[in-house]
């Protein structure tokens, strides 16, 4: 029997971003333990970020056609469920390569289509958005803190039993999830989404959200290897972490009031003004304090921009679209942008330095707020 709607979609956060609670900090090590390279292990970590690159259009295009949301999701994930419980049986790279890009590609469809739900229940009177989302950044850094002591004492293998087990309990909540309406809207036709995509506002909007994203490629890929290198404990890593997911939450906590006075595009625009301080600060000083500010800053950066730019996809892809709008929106920041930031901080780590790579990123962040701009005066011409 599902659930009242905002508490199933608070449930499916939680379980959703408990299992990268524990897949992004702890996955790696499992592979490092089966004898993987380097390399190799950077090629299965790029595997989430390329299927959200590609998949979620595809099931937003597929939800918004057939009006059967609900049921993707659950397809999505018990699916994605099935297909990671293989790996624990395997050893080679390709087979592994093989069940982690079947896991990855079918698990990236659901949660841009949940986003969508949220944006629904919000607009109907229901929770704000950020205080639904919010339960999933509590699940992170709870998992991510837990998993330490359970992998130190029994290996990272207990890691992979760890995410099997939250995957099925993912299954679980979207089943809780609200059923969808008999009489859904008749849905825009891919040609119609196609030629919306191409608008000069909406191309814009999406370019500032894959460069953002972008910006944050060597924080997520190098941040902890750097404060490693500058003599930080892991204590100290762990606890600066923990700074950066606990200023997400505030800022989640606190934005219906800053969306309602400040509206989404602008809230963006200073997010990513934000991004390019936190990065140069990055570039100029590993010193203590100004890692805390830094850290601080990822309530701007990260969940300030988010917030907005979902509520932003949702009035501007309109009622006809609104699984594929934010399933575009996903695969452009968090499928393509994650893509180019981490690939080019891995091709440029050992031709240049954590300052200069960390500069990239603030430029980048900078060019991401003159194309916020740019989106907004569109937005402006359209009468959006």
């Amino acid at each position: 029997m599902p659930l009242a709607a905002p508490l199933a979609l608070s449930l499916f956060y939680l379980t959703s971003f408990a299992v990268l609670g524990v897949y992004l900090p702890y996955f790696n090590l499992y592979l490092e333990d089966l004898g993987f390279s380097g390399l190799q292990i950077g090629l299965l970590s790029l595997l989430l970020p390329l299927s959200s690159a590609i998949v979620p259009t595809l099931g937003g295009v597929l939800a918004d056609r057939l009006g059967r949301r609900r049921v993707l999701i659950v397809v999505s994930s018990l699916l994605a469920l099935l297909s990671f419980g293989l790996v624990p049986g395997l050893r080679t790279f390709g087979a592994i390569a093989a069940a982690i890009a079947v896991y990855a590609g079918l698990r990236a469809p659901a949660l841009p289509l949940v986003e969508a739900y949220a944006m629904e229940i919000s607009e109907a009177g229901g929770p704000h958005y950020g205080r639904m989302r919010v339960w999933g950044s509590l699940a992170f850094i709870a998992m991510a803190l837990g998993t330490g002591p359970v992998v130190g004492s029994r290996g990272a293998r207990s890691a992979v039993q760890l995410v099997i087990l939250l995957l099925a309990l993912n299954v679980l909540s979207a089943w809780l999830l609200p059923r969808d309406r008999v009489a859904a809207p008749a849905p825009a036709p891919p040609s119609s989404l196609r030629r919306f995509v191409r608008q000069p506002r909406v191309v814009l909007f999406l370019l500032a959200c894959a460069l953002s994203q972008a910006s944050h490629g060597p924080y997520y890929v190098f941040y902890s290897i750097h404060l490693e290198k500058s003599g930080y404990p892991p204590q100290a890593i762990g606890l600066l972490w923990g700074v950066a997911v606990g200023c997400e939450i505030s800022a989640m906590l606190a934005m219906p009031r800053v969306l309602n006075r400040f509206g989404t595009l602008p809230t963006m625009g200073a997010s990513v003004l934000l991004a390019a301080v936190r990065w140069w600060i990055c570039s100029a000083s590993a010193a203590p304090f100004a890692m805390v500010l830094a850290q601080a800053l990822h309530a701007a950066t990260y969940a300030a921009f988010h917030v907005a730019a979902v509520t932003h996809t949702h009035h501007l892809f309109g009622g006809l679209r609104r699984s594929s709008g934010q399933a575009v929106y996903g695969s452009a920041t968090y499928g393509v942008g994650n893509v180019i930031g981490m690939f080019l901080s891995g091709v440029l780590y050992d031709r240049t330095s954590m300052g200069n790579l960390f500069a990239g990123a603030s430029a980048t962040a900078l060019l991401a707020g003159v194309l916020i701009v740019a989106a907004a005066r569109r937005d402006d011409a359209s009468g959006i």
